[in-house]
């Protein structure tokens, strides 16, 4: 389930108008904002990735752990995530030197639900998987609105989102008008804490996460929108 609400919350990405120069639209409403995401399969968003992890937690007297690395997510279209299960939008998301994982949303014109995820390695027999689609997004959203609560059954697993702000946001893809989207959980004895900042037409254009454990930071990362890749769409 960490693995499904990791994965859900850091869905992604596509093609509207972007902000006028100079500032954002004179006027932000959920008509402007449909659909929330037209996707076509082949379309990827190139994230620039920091990591920083403390010295001693990966092991006893480990070094800290600095790196910059590259992460792409790539619409397949619609895919079951396994034998017997619906049909859902899927992302595939590849970072060096980790497998490959599938996100499985469903993607309307005025909102996106989470549906699962997939760890792509040969000892995966099956996805993590919602019957009842998460709410992650919606047109018009504004400050001060919440999601409803994600909690597992045995309270091991808790997460609250609220949206905290409506801001212009500058990454190196440029500068896009995001709904900003705050995330407190609880997976066991960790703390999570996650800023993203989703652009309505775009995707999501900047992540921030923290892990910490007993009140020690154990995991921070920073991802930003690099590029957009589309693909040409031929005429009818």
């Amino acid at each position: 389930m960490k693995a499904l609400v990791s994965a859900a919350l850091s869905l992604l990405l596509s093609a509207c108008d972007p902000v006028r120069e100079g500032g954002r639209p004179a006027v932000i409403s959920a008509e402007n904002e449909i659909p929330i995401l037209p996707v076509h399969p082949g379309d990827s968003w190139v994230y620039e990735v920091d990591l920083e992890i403390p010295a001693g937690v990966t092991s006893a007297g480990a070094a800290a752990v600095s790196t910059e690395h590259r992460r792409t997510r790539t619409y397949l279209g619609k895919l079951a995530a396994a034998e017997g299960l619906p049909e859902t939008d899927c992302f595939e998301v590849t970072t060096p030197g980790f497998s490959a994982e599938r996100e499985f949303v469903e993607i309307l014109d005025d909102r996106i639900l989470i549906r699962g995820s997939l760890i792509m390695r040969p000892e995966t027999t099956k996805p993590l998987w919602l019957d009842r689609p998460v709410p992650f997004v919606a047109v018009g959203m504004q400050p001060g609105e919440s999601i409803p609560v994600v909690e597992a059954a045995d309270g091991g697993l808790i997460r609250q989102s609220s949206v905290v702000a409506r801001e212009d946001v500058a990454v190196p893809a440029g500068t896009f008008h995001c709904i900003q989207l705050l995330t407190d959980g609880i997976d066991g004895d960790l703390e999570l804490r996650r800023n993203l900042w989703f652009s309505p037409g775009h995707g999501i254009i900047r992540e921030e996460k923290i892990r910490r454990r007993h009140g020690r930071t154990i995991f921070s990362e920073t991802q930003q929108l690099v590029e957009i890749r589309k693909v040409p769409q031929t005429g009818k």
